[in-house]
Parts: C-alpha cells; sequence; structure tokens
C-alpha cells in the first residue's frame, strides 16, 4: 500500500512538472532524441542518488535509477538541490579549448551542437548545456555574426542561462541580447540602452561634447561606446562618433579585436571623408597627421601590415612638425665657471675711454718727469 501511494505521489509530481501544454512550450526541438546523462543528484535532505537524468525543466527533473526505465519527477529546491554529470568535461573538452585559442568558426559549432544535442538537461543548476549556449552567442559575437543571436535566444539552453548559470555569465549575456538586437537593426532599442546608462547632463557636464557614462566594468563600457560612436554615425554627429571610436579601441588596450578593428575602420572612413583633406592648396597638416597616425598604427600593429586600399594612401609616418629651439634662461646665458669676461678692446688711439663715456688725455708735465728720472739715474750709476 505503501509503494503504492509513493508510486501515486511520483505520477502526480511528474503531471505538475510536465503538465499538459508544458513540455512543447519549453522543448521546441521535441522530436528530437533526448539522451540519458549518467549522473549524481543531491537531494534537499542530504540523501545522494546515482542513476540517469531524462529531461528537465524550469520545475524540476526526470530522473530514473535504471537507464531506459520510466523516470521520477523531482522538483527544484524542495527536493532536489544539485546535478552532477559524468561526462561533462569530456563532452566540453574540445569546445572550450576551440573557444580559449580564439579559434570562434570552430569552436561557435561545437559548442552549438553541444548546446543542441543536450538541450533536455539545460535547466539543470551550472548546466553545461546552458554554458555551451552562452560560450556560441559570444563566439558570433566575436564573429559579427550578430543577426544569429537573436534566434538562439529562443532556444530553452539559452532560456535557462539566467536562472541556471551563475552571476559571472549574466552581465554579458545582458549585453548580447543588446547585440541581437543591434544585429536585426533595432536601433531605437540600442539608443535606449545607450541613454540608460549615461550619467544626466547637468551642471559643468553641460560642457562635454558627449553625456558621460555610468560607472560600468571596461568590459561593458567599450561596447556601449561602440554602440553610441554608431549611433551618432548614423544622425551626422561625426566628431561624437569619431569621440567614441576612439574611445572604443583605446579602452580596449586593442584586445578585443573586433571592437578593436571595426573602430579603427569606422574611425578612418570618418577622417578620409574630411573636406580639409581635399582642400586647395593642400590638405590641413593636422587633418593629415591625424589620419595617417591612425592609418599607420593600424596597418603596422593590427592590421599585419596590411590596410583597406581606401586607406593605403594614408598608412605612413606622419612628419611631425618640430618645436620652435627653447629660450636660453639668464642662468643658461650666464659664461661657465672659472672662464675669464672678455677683455675690453682698447681705442685705436691708445686714449682710455672713462665711466662716463668720455676719452681721457695723458697726464702731462708731472707725469712725463717721473717717467725720465729714472732714465738719467740710471745713466749716472753707469759712469
Amino acid at each position: 500500500m505503501k509503494s503504492r501511494s509513493i508510486s501515486l505521489f511520483a505520477l502526480a509530481l511528474a503531471a505538475v512538472i510536465w503538465g499538459p501544454g508544458q513540455s512543447k512550450a519549453q522543448q521546441p526541438g521535441a522530436a528530437k532524441p533526448k539522451p540519458e546523462m549518467g549522473a549524481m543528484i543531491l537531494m534537499s535532505d542530504g540523501r545522494r542518488q546515482r542513476g540517469f537524468v531524462q529531461d528537465t525543466n524550469d520545475k524540476g527533473l526526470l530522473f530514473t535509477l535504471v537507464e531506459g526505465a520510466p523516470g521520477t519527477g523531482y522538483a527544484w529546491d524542495t527536493q532536489v538541490k544539485a546535478v552532477a554529470f559524468d561526462e561533462t568535461d569530456e563532452i566540453m573538452r574540445e569546445a572550450r579549448a576551440a573557444y580559449q585559442q580564439g579559434l570562434f568558426e570552430v569552436a561557435e559549432k561545437l559548442l552549438g551542437n553541444v548546446a543542441d544535442t543536450y538541450y533536455n538537461v539545460a535547466w539543470v543548476p551550472n548546466s553545461f548545456a546552458a554554458e555551451a549556449r552562452y560560450y556560441q552567442i559570444e563566439a558570433l559575437r566575436q564573429l559579427g555574426r550578430w543577426k544569429e543571436i537573436g534566434p538562439l535566444l529562443e532556444t530553452p539552453t539559452a532560456k535557462a542561462i539566467p536562472t541556471r548559470l551563475p552571476e559571472f555569465f549574466q552581465a554579458q549575456f545582458k549585453m548580447d541580447q543588446l547585440w541581437a538586437q543591434f544585429g536585426a537593426d533595432q536601433m531605437d532599442a540600442i539608443k535606449a540602452a545607450v541613454e540608460a546608462v549615461q550619467l544626466p547632463v547637468v551642471g559643468q557636464a553641460k560642457l562635454l561634447p558627449s553625456p558621460s557614462f555610468k560607472e560600468m566594468p571596461l568590459r561593458d563600457l567599450v561596447q556601449y561606446t561602440f554602440f553610441r560612436a554608431k549611433l551618432n554615425e548614423t544622425a551626422g554627429n561625426l566628431d561624437q562618433a569619431l569621440a567614441d571610436y576612439y574611445r572604443t579601441f583605446s579602452l580596449t588596450f586593442g584586445n578585443q579585436k573586433l571592437l578593436r578593428d571595426l573602430s579603427m575602420k569606422a574611425a578612418l572612413s570618418i577622417q578620409a571623408r574630411n573636406p580639409a583633406l581635399q582642400k586647395e592648396g593642400g590638405a590641413s597638416p593636422m587633418v593629415l597627421r591625424q589620419i595617417q597616425s591612425l592609418a599607420y598604427l593600424y596597418k603596422n600593429s593590427f592590421g599585419g601590415g596590411e590596410i583597406e586600399e581606401a586607406f593605403s594612401a594614408f598608412a605612413v609616418k606622419p612628419e611631425l612638425p618640430k618645436p620652435p629651439a627653447p629660450k636660453k634662461t639668464e642662468e643658461e646665458a650666464k659664461p661657465a665657471d672659472g672662464a675669464a669676461p672678455a677683455a675690453a678692446t682698447p681705442p685705436a688711439d691708445g686714449k682710455k675711454e672713462a665711466a662716463d663715456g668720455k676719452k681721457e688725455e695723458p697726464a702731462k708735465g708731472k707725469g712725463k718727469g717721473k717717467g725720465e728720472a729714472p732714465a738719467e739715474e740710471a745713466k749716472g750709476k753707469g759712469k
């Protein structure tokens, strides 16, 4: 009688967890096979059970002790606290390695295959299937394939990310939703998101060409500066757009390859259209140095010695103006220690010059006698 009651309870719980319409709503790929995953589950009372996870959703999981046997429904938190799959590392090893090496084309395919194959375990806490979908979306973002992100956000594995993956994943996952809107050309949504993270323009902030952003991680900030640059460029605010493109590739320190390259090329495109480069009599030296500096930096530091033909003429080391020689200070103008002052040149007529500038005549009479006396004295002694 007791076993019958337990069986009826399990059936009732399964009916609640997997009620009519629930499985279809949570599993758009219901026609796909659902692999049973060997796992250890931690019950809320501290007990552990080894068996097989057959399916999951946001309410609970189906679990069986015997592979292939009908599963029993268990609710999250009240009955099951955690699940540890036996083969997680083996399943994710190759995909994780490709992503960490920056092989995003390869990683996107491998991660997508994992997320699609094991979609039935997406709702397990810290689900590897949800993690695979997250990094697949990130790979698409790094590749600039933003239009492909939107459809993936509607899959069970993506819908599980906000509640089943740790806090570490959440901030960028919110940004990925903006990239999906950007890829779908939903610029009004992008504009609203950018305005929401800007500081109010009051007081001295009105003197700034663009509003400042609220304090946030650098990883988020460079994505917002790129979005705002695109919004300003579309609106024809080229100076503000140029400033934000420079912010984007400067703040990344060149480490985020896609944003770095897109921002540099967009900035070069704006600078190349500057009328000051086509002025009669020659381009503005300042404007020319600006585009040459950026084109030279991109080609030699990030472009592997190559750059688009439209910018190749500017990819030369700019000739910088020579600063004027600094004026000598009074100390520097003084002669070095020990140097004798230059002797004054005597007048041509042998006359001395007095302090007041007048020439003095040589003394007569008395001076002459004094000059002759020794000669006479010397003559007498010789005798």
